[in-house]
């Protein structure tokens, strides 16, 4: 692959259309067709999956794309650092995220670091929140976006936002498609659910809520790995509570249905973790950026997903009518 063929393929994910890219590009269809066959014969992937909406990313594409912008950045920054014009100090940041987040959010505030920041290259890492905390307490991360945690003497947390959770469920599921847009926690209590293991943010939370009805989780699948649950639910194999981030890849996916939580409605918050003591001029203004994308990003998310609920409604009602 070379550098032309990511440039290309960034393009084509961005705007989730082959025909508006090539004419972005100025290519005809065919000749950009021909180089994403190629890219994905060389990695032995699919990158794009067609949905009513156009294109969209598949695992290997999302994560290919996170890379691609990395060595972009990267590629654009050699010109400065070579005339010696980058700032004195670190030129990277790392940055760790909950794996739900990571899905999502990764791309635009790349994105938004080469338009504000651009002399710094982010690096992320994905991983639970206990494991993020416990890399920047040891300074192996910058900083870290984690789910509900407690502040350590070595990891100093600030409050971002909350984040909702969604009930998922599969099609192919029995009785699934007589579920409402809106399920209560004590409906939740009664699904065989599909988690990513007790000591998971989204998990502990869930248990929380269900013992104060008096209630706990029925547990069938422990899976560690989000795209794994997703694809467990979509072929029936349970149900599983996912936050707000990591059901927005789900809404144009014909084979899975989303569900709010209510009565009462579920959330978990966001913080961003950094180490007790640093001397770091540029971190405060990292954090800053990293807070301004995460909370437009939920945002974005929220209003998508929650449109997405109201259309199925909207259909489910007119199907019966």
């Amino acid at each position: 692959m070379d550098i032309k063929q990511l440039q290309n393929f960034c393009k084509v994910a961005e705007v989730g259309s082959l025909t508006a890219a090539a004419s972005g590009l100025k290519l005809t269809q065919a000749a950009l067709s021909r180089q994403l066959a190629m890219l994905e014969s060389e990695l032995q992937v699919a990158l794009f999956r067609r949905t009513g909406r156009g294109l969209a990313l598949t695992p290997p594409g999302q994560r290919l794309l996170e890379q691609a912008h990395l060595v972009l950045q990267q590629m654009a920054q050699i010109p400065r650092v070579v005339r010696g014009e980058s700032k004195a100090g670190r030129l990277s940041l790392a940055v760790g995220l909950p794996p739900s987040l990571a899905r999502t959010i990764v791309v635009p505030l790349v994105e938004a670091f080469q338009a504000e920041i651009p002399e710094v290259a982010m690096r992320s890492v994905d991983g639970l929140s206990a494991n993020l905390m416990d890399l920047v307490a040891a300074g192996k991360l910058d900083c870290a976006v984690v789910y509900n945690t407690q502040p350590t003497d070595k990891v100093l947390l600030t409050p971002i936002a909350d984040e909702d959770l969604y009930l998922v469920s599969g099609t192919a599921m029995p009785g699934a498609a007589e579920l409402g847009s809106s399920v209560t926690l004590a409906e939740v209590a009664l699904k065989p659910l599909i988690t990513a293991g007790g000591s998971n943010a989204i998990h502990t939370t869930l248990s929380a809520a269900l013992a104060r009805l008096g209630k706990t989780a029925q547990v069938v699948h422990e899976i560690a790995n989000l795209t794994a649950i997703l694809d467990m639910v979509r072929y029936g194999h349970g149900y599983s509570v996912v936050p707000l981030s990591g059901v927005h890849s789900c809404i144009d996916d014909p084979a899975l249905q989303l569900h709010r939580i209510r009565r009462p409605a579920l959330s978990c918050s966001l913080f961003t973790a950094v180490p007790a003591r640093t001397d770091d001029p540029l971190t405060v203004s990292e954090l800053e950026l990293l807070r301004k994308v995460v909370v437009r990003q939920l945002r974005q998310f929220d209003d998508e997903v929650e449109a997405s609920i109201a259309a199925r409604k909207f259909r489910q009602v007119k199907a019966k009518a």
